[in-house]
């Protein structure tokens, strides 16, 4: 009966181990995913400015040659 129960526990020390490790798997997962929005979020922010910016040269451009 003592080796049910050591067996048992054992079991149950090892199933909450995977347990944890597959938690902590899901959180990394879930940061590089909100990392990764940001990032996306970043680069269409800045392209926008970028893009107006670089509209507004062309147009003082144009003005300077006439």
């Amino acid at each position: 009966m003592e080796s049910k129960i050591a067996y048992l526990n054992a079991e149950s020390l090892s199933a909450s181990r995977k347990e944890k490790k597959r938690e902590e798997r899901e959180k990394k997962r879930e940061e590089e995913i909100k990392r990764q929005r940001k990032e996306v979020e970043n680069k269409s922010d800045g392209s926008d400015q970028e893009g107006d910016e670089n509209d507004k040269s062309d147009k003082e451009s144009e003005g300077d040659e006439e």
